[in-house]
């Protein structure tokens, strides 16, 4: 399929939009003339954050758990107002949990954090994209889901694997269609959430963390952002089903 020759604005919607990358990507996206819609559960940051970009940028104020009311506020739109760049940011989880204390509802918990999100905005939005002939969708895995983690728990480093293998599955089917599905596996990124896991951290093993960093520190949320936003863009067209490592070194493949 040759690429769309549709030059109307392109909608863009960015889960966990409020705070950290997923506020960054919108931020760029806006920058660059997208018409963005933040969405995320915390009403009062997400208020906040988009208070200073353009006027056309909009908010939804939602669970991206919560399936059902997802899906029946999407079948109320039409098919002008769902968006040609889908990036999922919901996820995470910065609790360090040995193996042999997780329970299930451990696993199930970051199973619902990180792939359901994903899984039900993915599947909501492709048909408009795929009815365009154009579409990016970029899912935020983790290093985690490629390797292990030195910062979190196997039931994390499970649902970001999930993560890896359901954008590579969306890949496969819809490459004829020209939606490009991709993933960036971040590293150690200096948001909030990340900056306060550290200063809650016993010194030794905070010190311990960052010596194994091969650059000594941890990313920028721009640095973060750039990877993301260039998989939205016109010039990756042709990479779908990819991983991009954002991780300073710390996993090298």
């Amino acid at each position: 399929m040759t690429a769309s020759t549709d030059t109307r604005q392109r909608r863009a919607w960015v889960t966990g939009a409020a705070s950290g990358i997923g506020l960054g990507v919108a931020r760029r996206l806006a920058e660059q003339g997208v018409a963005v819609v933040m969405i995320d559960r915390d009403e009062e940051a997400l208020a906040k954050a988009a208070s200073p970009l353009p006027a056309g940028t909009r908010t939804w104020r939602i669970d991206v758990t919560a399936t059902q009311e997802v899906a029946d506020h999407v079948a109320e739109l039409g098919t002008d107002e769902m968006p040609d760049i889908l990036v999922n940011c919901v996820g995470g989880d910065t609790r360090r949990i040995p193996l042999t204390d997780l329970r299930e509802q451990d696993l199930t918990d970051a199973m619902t954090a990180n792939l359901v999100g994903c899984f039900t905005f993915t599947r909501l939005c492709v048909p408009a994209m795929r009815s365009r002939g154009w579409g990016r969708i970029v899912n935020l895995a983790s290093i985690a889901g490629r390797t292990y983690s030195i910062f979190s728990n196997a039931a994390y480093v499970a649902a970001k694997a999930a993560v890896i293998g359901y954008t590579k599955q969306c890949a496969y089917e819809l490459a004829a269609s020209g939606v490009a599905v991709n993933a960036v596996a971040h590293g150690p990124i200096a948001t909030e959430r990340l900056l306060q896991a550290r200063r809650d951290m016993d010194p030794q093993r905070r010190d311990d963390l960052m010596s194994r960093l091969p650059m000594g520190r941890y990313g920028t949320v721009d640095e973060a952002v750039g990877a993301v936003v260039h998989l939205c863009g016109e010039e990756a067209g042709y990479t779908t089903g990819c991983v991009v490592d954002v991780n300073g070194g710390l996993h090298i493949q």
